[in-house]
């Protein structure tokens, strides 16, 4: 005669188990505060919030349909990140693009992407460059379609696998804790300047080169990419900034 035995619920744990329920997180749903954060997020890299627009509560509580003190947090959250100032009589405003800090921001991308492009050409994998090229195909489509949000979507796919194929952590976290604001940037580049089809022809420059393993033309052509971004949309700043002042006299 066979018994069968049942698990003893009075049996000590193990080890693993007691780990994984004490590191254990429970799945909850986003706050209210969370969501309207990242509304507003998405409204100022969308252009619908634009740089100098005035943040009145009531208005934004009435179109986010939250409470005074969840906007409240929510702007005291996107302060802190940079994406809004706050002046003395004026309260809370989209802060302005200013051409010291996107030179800055290029700066620093430069001397990375120069590098994630050499380390690219070592590393990367034959479906990685094909994968590098059929983002190059969706940037050329998307361009000619004139759809902004695509083309930006393009991009990011670009740099991704770009990332991937560097296998450099420290790297990717570093660009991809900038992820919004250079969203920002790009989408107010691709509106106002006609840089867009150089822009996809210097990245399949720095894909021929990696593809023939070539990290010094990789490195060069990636750090000139960024520079002539950066010219580009230093100018589309400059304009901006010279129409604001016009408005304002």
């Amino acid at each position: 005669m066979t018994t069968t035995q049942t698990p003893n619920d009075d049996a000590p744990s193990s080890p693993a188990d007691s780990l994984r329920d004490a590191m254990a997180i429970e799945r909850a749903h986003p706050t209210l505060r969370q969501l309207a954060l990242e509304k507003l997020r998405q409204a100022i890299i969308g252009g619908q919030l634009p740089p100098g627009a005035r943040l009145v509560e009531r208005t934004l509580c009435d179109l986010l349909g939250v409470s005074r003190s969840v906007v409240r947090e929510s702007l005291g959250q996107l302060e802190a990140e940079g994406w809004i100032t706050k002046e003395p009589y004026k309260g809370p405003t989209v802060a302005v693009i200013d051409e010291d800090g996107v030179r800055q921001i290029f700066e620093m991308r430069a001397a990375i992407e120069g590098r994630v492009a050499a380390l690219s050409a070592h590393r990367a994998t034959a479906e990685q460059i094909d994968a590098l090229e059929v983002t190059l195909v969706a940037m050329t489509k998307a361009q000619a379609a004139a759809d902004v949000e695509a083309q930006i979507e393009a991009i990011e796919s670009f740099y991704e696998v770009l990332l991937e194929a560097a296998g450099n952590e420290l790297m990717a976290s570093y660009l991809a804790a900038q992820r919004n604001r250079l969203a920002r940037l790009r989408r107010l580049s691709l509106s106002h300047s006609p840089r867009a089809s150089a822009s996809v022809e210097e990245k399949r420059q720095i894909v021929a080169a990696i593809r023939h393993k070539d990290a010094k033309t990789a490195s060069e052509l990636a750090e000139q990419h960024v520079w002539n971004s950066s010219e580009s949309l230093l100018a589309v700043v400059r304009k901006d900034a010279a129409d604001s002042d016009k408005r304002s006299r």
